[in-house]
């Protein structure tokens, strides 16, 4: 990339790689500020687990539900990765490139995650023996067995269920495009939104039958039992392509566009229903198959409500969630926000001692201590070795042709005299 970085603008050519669409895609600029929420939530999460602030009172009992961000993370994948796909077959356009697109996926997730890995298991330490199982750990197999799960660094499990969906969703782009390629628009929303609310009810169901069936107990932390959270976020990305440049907008998209805080709102209310019907909070967490049904289920209404006015929305700049979401910290925030999530958890280990250093307020400079060092570690990751890697994630335009220098008009005349 040419020129400084913008996160948070609306123009693709000025986004940092990290964060550009695919050629011909527009830029949803309130996107970056969701990543941020969504690795903040993790973090928070994480903090206040350890800690034990998640069984004390109402504020613990919110905390206690931030791994949510999880689904936000899942929801912003599906939409930002399906979306350049639905739209280019709306638009009757070529697709995606798959080998372009694998290129894209592996130079975004695998240096950087290969760094934090290698120097986590080298301070402060990792379970699991890392060095002992490179293939599991490295190659993003560890959540196919419980036993790995608490491995490595521990969060990574969604990072395999991500891998795994990088692998699927091509697929199923590549089997929509041929299904309903050249089809009326409307009837290609309509088609593919069925098949994505079957195969996310689909998963939804697989998941919770597996709950209770000791055989299947990996089945959760697989894309095979994650997929409902991708597929709201596919469904958003197909609603997207079909309105985002219509004239007359279905009411409800309508409505968002004049309400944007009302998704929120929303959110809010889902989240507080989530803290009234007897989920488990403080360790050890012990759930029965309601607890882990209505968590998954609610956790992806919540997400999709939370990203509503950055994707789906048309929003004017001065929009409240567009300002938020945009402003240039926050922005920024989204830009590392992938460290974030990579570096933060060995650290909440590390640092809970911090705790100790005041007797009132000490979870808020704990989660402040491991916050500021995990924001640290995911900079210098991000501009030593994840940004350089990305100025590679497309091709490089070929040079036009040099003009061909002018005839010189005394050798054309004695070329003729000849």
């Amino acid at each position: 990339m040419h020129g400084p970085e913008t996160p948070g603008t609306a123009n693709p050519a000025a986004a940092p790689d990290a964060l550009r669409p695919p050629p011909g895609n527009p830029r949803f600029p309130a996107v970056d500020g969701l990543r941020a929420l969504a690795a903040i939530m993790v973090l928070v999460g994480h903090t206040s687990f350890l800690s034990g602030v998640n069984g004390r009172g109402h504020i613990g009992a919110v905390l206690s539900r931030f791994d949510l961000g999880v689904a936000l993370f899942f929801i912003i994948s599906g939409f930002l990765l399906y979306r350049p796909f639905v739209s280019a077959r709306m638009d009757g356009r070529a697709a995606p490139g798959v080998l372009r697109y694998g290129r894209r996926r592996l130079l975004r997730i695998v240096p950087a995650y290969w760094l934090a890995l290698t120097v986590l298991a080298i301070w402060p330490g990792l379970g699991g023996d890392v060095f002992g199982h490179v293939p599991v750990y490295y190659l993003f197999f560890q959540n196919l067995q419980i036993g790995w799960l608490q491995g490595g660094i521990t969060t990574a499990w969604s990072l395999c269920v991500e891998m795994q969906f990088y692998l699927v969703l091509p697929l199923y782009a590549v089997a929509a495009a041929r299904l309903l390629r050249g089809r009326d628009p409307a009837l290609q929303a309509r088609v593919d939104l069925v098949f994505l609310a079957a195969l996310g009810a689909a998963s939804f169901a697989l998941r919770t039958w597996a709950y209770d069936d000791p055989g299947a107990d990996t089945i959760s932390w697989t894309v095979a039992g994650s997929f409902l959270w991708f597929a709201f976020g596919m469904m958003m990305a197909v609603v997207s392509a079909r309105w985002h440049r219509a004239t007359h907008r279905p009411a409800a998209l309508a409505l968002i566009d004049r309400r944007p805080l009302l998704p929120w709102a929303v959110a809010l209310v889902l989240l507080a229903i989530t803290t009234r019907i007897g989920l488990p909070t403080a360790g050890p967490q012990f759930y029965s198959t309601g607890d882990w049904f209505w968590e998954h289920l609610l956790y992806g209404l919540i997400a999709v409500a939370i990203a509503a006015p950055a994707t789906i929305a048309v929003l004017s700049p001065r929009a409240l969630p567009h300002r938020l979401l945009t402003l240039k910290p926050v922005a920024w925030l989204g830009l590392v926000s992938y460290g974030i999530f990579l570096w933060h958890h060995p650290l909440t280990e590390q640092f809970i001692r911090v705790q100790d250093w005041t007797s009132h307020g000490s979870y808020f400079v704990y989660t402040g201590v491991v916050f500021v060092v995990a924001t640290a570690c995911a900079a210098a990751s991000y501009y030593l070795v994840e940004r350089p890697l990305l100025r590679f994630k497309d091709p490089r335009p070929k040079p036009p042709p040099a003009p061909s220098a002018p005839a010189d008009p005394d050798r054309v005349e004695l070329a003729r005299a000849g």
